[in-house]
């Protein structure tokens, strides 16, 4: 039983975890909260980071948290969305997941991507001897997004850490870590969702969807609790989401190189799309798999054995990409073995 009122769905272990280093005290100077995107990694960090530096343990009612919910708070650096050219130009939308200085990145011609650069880092890094009675906590969500030059630059900070300061990271892909980072962390991993659990957090907390929409919701969710969220609050969500599982259910249904190669095109335009796909493609492979074991005669294009040898195969292709392989080029071929 969690002693705390956590702003995340599931994960409770993890949770527990957290909740007892707590009371023993023994806080360790890095966090890595390692799994899947959507599944509340960002806002368990958040949360936990109020948890060390509010006295109270996250009252919600003193100085402290009010400067840490408005995201101004000065022992609390929030790395979460960046600044990109003709993509997030907002600083004041961006000011709710990130309160580092962002306005270097605006003179800096490179910064048209989500890479964490050494100045980006640099910026971030400015407060990490910042004097202070409490906790001094760095929340950065997807550390992956760090190229080699700013990954290095932060090791050594992990290597000889201040004194009362926490580094809490995130990642949705264990795999592209540099094992000198994932050595000097504590690591959490966190994992999709029952679909009861979110079920139960949608009832809760969008009361007025019907059980039908409640249900397409759950089911278009593939266990990450913040899409769920996503998808039931906004009817525009939903709605991309379900043209895209169409249209790839399309593809498998009724196969077209010419289509294939299209899609693999648009998918493979940047990490976070490629990896909506390898996902979505999964739980279609997984879904066919179940209805076959249910009924033979359904899905007959496909076999049981060539079903297992395309879930291998993405597998695989996931590995590729994760090792920095032509994402196109490693969706091409997993599409074209359909």
């Amino acid at each position: 039983m969690l002693q705390f009122s956590w702003p995340t769905t599931g994960n409770e272990n993890r949770l527990a975890e957290l909740e007892n280093d707590l009371a023993s005290g023994k806080i360790s100077h890095a966090y890595l909260f390692a799994g899947p995107a959507e599944v509340g990694k960002f806002t368990a960090a958040k949360f936990f980071a109020q948890l060390l530096i509010c006295e109270n343990h996250a009252c919600g009612e003193c100085s402290d948290c009010k400067l840490i919910r408005a995201n101004v708070h000065p022992n609390l650096t929030l790395v979460g969305d960046l600044w990109i050219e003709g993509a997030n130009e907002d600083l004041d939308l961006l000011a709710r997941k990130s309160n580092f200085n962002q306005t270097q990145r605006m003179k800096n011609p490179k910064a048209k991507t989500n890479t964490i650069r050494i100045d980006d880092l640099r910026e971030i890094l400015s407060r990490v001897n910042h004097a202070t009675a409490s906790w001094n906590v760095f929340v950065i969500h997807e550390i992956e997004r760090m190229n080699r030059e700013a990954t290095n630059f932060f090791l050594k900070t992990l290597e000889e850490p201040p004194p009362r300061t926490v580094f809490i990271l995130t990642t949705n892909n264990l795999p592209l870590l540099l094992p000198t980072i994932v050595s000097r962390c504590r690591v959490l991993n966190f994992g999709n969702v029952s679909p009861t659990t979110i079920d139960a957090q949608i009832r809760t907390k969008f009361p007025g969807l019907s059980e039908a929409e409640r249900s397409r919701v759950v089911n278009f969710a593939m266990g990450k609790p913040i899409r769920a969220e996503k998808l039931a609050a906004d009817p525009t969500v939903f709605r991309e989401f379900k043209e895209y599982f169409e249209q790839l259910k399309n593809l498998v249904e009724k196969p077209s190189v010419s289509e294939k190669l299209a899609f693999a095109e648009r998918v493979s335009s940047n990490n976070a799309e490629t990896q909506k796909f390898l996902e979505a493609f999964a739980y279609f492979l997984r879904g066919f798999l179940l209805t076959r074991a249910k009924n033979p005669v359904v899905n007959s294009r496909y076999s049981t054995k060539k079903l297992v040898e395309l879930i291998r195969e993405l597998d695989s292709t996931r590995e590729l990409i994760g090792h920095n392989v032509n994402s196109r080029l490693a969706v091409e071929n997993l599409l074209l073995q359909i």
